[in-house]
């Protein structure tokens, strides 16, 4: 993967995160950190923006990894560019989340990008996180 294009992501990720030093409870419910990070149990809190960078980029790094294993195990040969949107979107659900996606992987397997934008906004993501998916889905639209 080109570094420009993962950093360029990696900054985008911690934009639509957002940061935090001090643990809160999300909209799920869930204590989380950092750039997003969900807290495991029993999980000890970094107490310095260091220590977050360092969870998130971990956090990224599985993601990465996962969002390689989705394209294999879906089947999906798609652009750089569609795979980064995967990874922000692995990155923010989890790779259970993306799945659901049925009709936007469908429409990646055919390459129609613009059905797979169409689709991300068919989802109740787009409802929670409306800015985010909107921004993701005019990417996809692009690829």
């Amino acid at each position: 993967m080109v570094s420009i294009q993962v950093e360029k992501l990696k900054q985008q990720i911690k934009e639509h995160e957002g940061y935090r030093l001090d643990v809160y409870v999300d909209t799920l419910g869930f204590d989380t950190g950092g750039y997003g990070h969900k807290m495991l149990p029993g999980e000890v809190p970094p107490t310095t923006k260091e220590g977050w960078d360092k969870i998130f980029d971990e956090d990224f790094d599985k993601a990465w990894k996962l969002t390689q294993k989705f394209c294999e195990e879906n089947e999906l040969s798609i652009p750089l560019d569609a795979e980064c949107i995967l990874c922000e979107m692995i990155y923010q659900m989890g790779f259970a989340g993306v799945s659901k996606f049925k009709m936007m992987i469908k429409a990646l397997k055919e390459k129609d990008f613009k059905e797979a934008a169409k689709q991300m906004l068919d989802s109740r993501w787009a409802k929670q996180t409306p800015s985010r998916a909107n921004q993701l889905s005019k990417q996809m639209e692009n690829v």
